[in-house]
């Protein structure tokens, strides 16, 4: 009797350990995005009329206990389709982001480092396709209201050398209804400056709103 006890006590301890150093996430939104500026492909030029479009979002992270290894978060992106003066400019993007978790508490900060790869389309008179691996930096912060299952939390994913920089910035607002499972409110900025590379040339601004669901397991 005294080890059944003692070995159910065992499982639940394991069980409640396991469940505090253990963290995986899912979150999907609804994107409305306008672009703004100019984008050049291979001299294929773009002049954004500043239209709303529609995209969506999804993201999932896991994070564990393990020393020196990092944690993970992936981002993608569906196809963001943008209209304008000469062509239409498709964007699809997917992030992949290990990062260390440096504060945990009621204010949590997180750092790393992202591979952003876009897959792009330019469609005109011709239609040409492109994909570039970009590194970034990444640092992410959340505060949480102790009692009332309200936060707020944003990211930054920046690149910037000789003059070209790339920026993807988001800032969100969640309220937890249920056991895991909470509403989601945000904008997203993304700021794209390139003089010449990957035969892209770009000085253009993507940013919108965009509302949904996350569910921490």
């Amino acid at each position: 009797m005294k080890k059944s006890a003692l070995l159910a006590f065992g499982l639940m301890a394991a069980n409640a350990s396991a469940a505090m150093i253990l963290g995986f996430g899912v979150e999907a939104d609804y994107l409305a995005p306008a672009a703004s500026g100019n984008f050049t492909y291979k001299g294929s030029t773009t002049a954004f009329d500043g239209a709303t479009e529609s995209a969506y979002q999804i993201g999932a992270y896991l994070e564990h206990p393990i020393p020196l290894v990092p944690n993970l978060r992936l981002d993608y992106t569906s196809d963001m389709t943008f209209s304008g003066m000469g062509n239409d400019v498709s964007l699809k993007q997917l992030d992949v982001t290990p990062y260390y978790e440096i504060l945990d508490n009621v204010v949590d900060i997180d750092i790393g480092v992202t591979a952003k790869t876009i897959n792009g389309k330019t469609k005109g008179s011709t239609e040409q396709t492109f994909n570039v691996v970009i590194p970034m930096g990444y640092v992410g912060a959340a505060i949480m209201v102790p009692g009332t299952g309200f936060n707020v939390e944003g990211s930054v994913k920046y690149i910037g050398f000789n003059g070209d920089s790339l920026t993807d910035a988001r800032i969100k607002a969640g309220l937890k209804i249920a056991a895991g499972l909470q509403v989601n409110a945000g904008y997203r900025y993304e700021a794209m400056k390139v003089s010449d590379h990957f035969d892209i040339k770009a000085d253009a601004t993507f940013k919108g709103p965009f509302v949904g669901l996350g569910y921490t397991f």
